[in-house]
């Protein structure tokens, strides 16, 4: 089935390490090994903003904050190698008109504050990720742990509410589940360990072993029902693999009762739901799990993109794959968006209608490398 690139970003002379879209507007995040971060509009692929001076080392990971009730403001972690998180907040009232070399004329480049920088990991931080309601924020790190963080309103005061280091080696990844405030880590330990919060205290409630190598990234899957829970994962053993979970054990009713007078600690049983077809000879860095149509999409060492199908419960299929995304380049992220409504041709348009998908149209993937290009790829899949 047809896969195309329909777009190239020539973002950055340097790597891009991980990408992210607004899970509400048209906005992609980018990290990059220049200690940038860079903003662009996914209406018009043109920068919309470039978020630098504060991190000394490169950023490895960003994450939007969810906007949730009455809160407006667009809010971006991001996690250096530096061993920082960095917080910031877009101005949305202070713009300046840069001249482009494009057909749109002049674009707007928005102002950011740098409003909070959260210390205390040893070593370099791999990930970020905030929680479904943005009430929390994890981060995890080479220093082998994962941290739990809890802001104020206004953003700008973090509390850590836990430093959880179960994992023996280096945290590369974490992930929240979509509407549960469980937490997954994925590690240089080969293991993927789950946490949720039992009590005032976090807790592992569950480990997954089943990799043979070095874990590098996981996704939830966004389609489940409530109650349900089912994890992607990809590894440097060259492997891509479903993970479901099967049973909680423990009073999660009442938690109100003290972990401590209870002799039932909630504990998960995960298992391996299934191994995607192989495709990869080289360690896979990337996966993410459409929320849009259930699609996954993995990318690696190789340079190999593929994209896999679930046909029923637990076997899936290869429904498009493209060699050299990225030309002779590593691939180091690949993340879902929905294909938002093109403003590149028709001068000024709403913010509403700016923030429209395009309806009845597929989703696209979005890729970074090694060669500090991020890709536009359009698939087309027939149902």
């Amino acid at each position: 089935m047809p896969i195309k690139q329909v777009h190239s970003i020539p973002a950055h002379v340097d790597r891009i390490w991980n990408l992210a879209p607004h899970p509400t507007l048209p906005l992609l995040a980018a990290a990059t090994s220049d200690k940038s971060a860079q903003i662009y509009s996914l209406n018009t692929y043109f920068p919309v903003a470039q978020l630098d001076g504060n991190h000394k080392r490169s950023i490895r990971s960003v994450s939007w904050k969810p906007k949730s009730g009455s809160n407006s403001e667009v809010v971006l972690a991001t996690a250096s190698f530096d061993g920082s998180v960095g917080i910031w907040i877009r101005d949305s009232e202070r713009y300046k008109e840069v001249g482009s070399t494009g057909d749109s004329g002049s674009i707007g480049l928005e102002e950011w504050e740098f409003v909070a920088s959260l210390e205390g990991h040893e070593n370099e931080v791999k990930c970020v990720d905030w929680s479904f309601d943005g009430t929390h924020l994890a981060s995890c790190s080479r220093d082998k742990s994962v941290w739990i963080w809890e802001a104020d309103e206004d953003n700008e005061e973090f509390e850590c509410l836990a430093v959880l280091q179960d994992h023996t080696q280096d945290v590369k990844h974490v992930a929240w589940h979509p509407n549960e405030d469980l937490l997954a880590s994925a590690s240089y330990d080969d293991t993927i360990r789950l946490w949720r919060e039992d009590d005032d205290d976090w807790v592992c409630s569950g480990e997954i072993i089943g990799h043979r190598s070095t874990v590098w990234c996981i996704d939830f899957d966004k389609t489940t029902g409530e109650g349900e829970a089912r994890l992607v994962s990809c590894s440097a053993d060259e492997t891509v693999r479903v993970w479901s979970r099967e049973s909680m054990t423990g009073n999660t009713a009442h938690r109100d009762i003290p972990s401590t007078f209870r002799s039932d600690p909630i504990s998960e049983n995960w298992q391996q739901e299934a191994i995607l077809p192989q495709r990869h000879s080289g360690p896979i860095y990337a996966v993410s799990w459409s929320g849009q149509s259930g699609r996954i999409v993995s990318v690696g060492a190789d340079g190999l993109l593929v994209v896999y199908q679930e046909v029923k419960t637990g076997e899936w299929v290869v429904i498009a794959e493209e060699e050299d995304a990225h030309s002779v380049f590593e691939i180091n992220t690949a993340v879902w968006s929905r294909k938002w409504k093109s403003t590149a041709s028709h001068g000024q348009e709403s913010d509403a209608e700016k923030a429209a998908p395009n309806p009845g149209e597929e989703e696209i993937i979005i890729t970074g490398g090694d060669d500090g290009n991020i890709n536009i790829w359009e698939v087309t899949f027939q149902t």
